[in-house]
């Protein structure tokens, strides 16, 4: 039997109408401001290092705004960072809700995302819209808590977005803008030795 495979991403992975323009705005190099599983975030494409920089400007990486690169499935996290330890892989396969995890970062990590201890934050998309959104980026986004210099509030509502946040994005996302997300950031955890140390 022949069969015939449609290779179109567009037609296979077709964003809803208010996605497209967060699609596009990525591709282009923009910022997009959008709800995520638990916090609103601001997020740019991580392959483009100008994309980034913009993105570290705009919401500054703090103790409690780390900047995540997001993927959209294991098998793609592995092909960024193919020695993860087997606890971690297990954490990332069960783990239910939104879970961060610190691991050595790759060659192909933004420098400026790496810190003293050469690890990056890394989790896999929650949210389907941000899976559809690096699903048909075919790479990570990075993402920062849509917080700007200074601010202490986590951004669980659209209406405690600072105003100059709003306006470093260059689209922003009309979904959820109503929603009270999640109160906390996703759980944290990196490897110390051979053991999970939870952050």
């Amino acid at each position: 039997m022949n069969i015939r495979t449609n290779f179109t991403p567009s037609i296979q992975h077709q964003l809803p109408l208010r996605g497209t323009g967060a699609l596009s705005t990525l591709k282009a190099g923009g910022l997009v401001l959008l709800p995520t599983s638990n916090l609103w975030q601001m997020v740019v494409d991580a392959r483009k290092t100008s994309s980034v920089h913009q993105l570290l400007q705009a919401c500054p990486p703090t103790k409690r705004n780390q900047p995540e690169l997001i993927f959209a499935d294991r098998e793609t996290l592995v092909s960024w960072f193919p020695h993860i330890h087997p606890k971690l892989d297990t954490l990332f396969v069960y783990h239910g809700r939104a879970l961060t995890v610190r691991l050595r970062a790759s060659a192909q990590v933004p420098i400026a995302l790496i810190d003293s201890n050469d690890e990056v934050n890394v989790r896999l998309a929650m949210d389907s819209f941000c899976y559809r959104l690096c699903e048909d980026l075919e790479g990570p986004l990075l993402a920062s808590f849509a917080m700007g210099p200074g601010q202490q509030s986590l951004p669980t509502r659209f209406g405690q977005i600072n105003s100059d946040v709003l306006r470093r994005a260059d689209f922003t996302v009309m979904r959820r803008q109503k929603e009270t997300l999640a109160s906390r950031p996703a759980v944290r955890v990196r490897m110390e030795g051979d053991e999970l140390e939870f952050l």
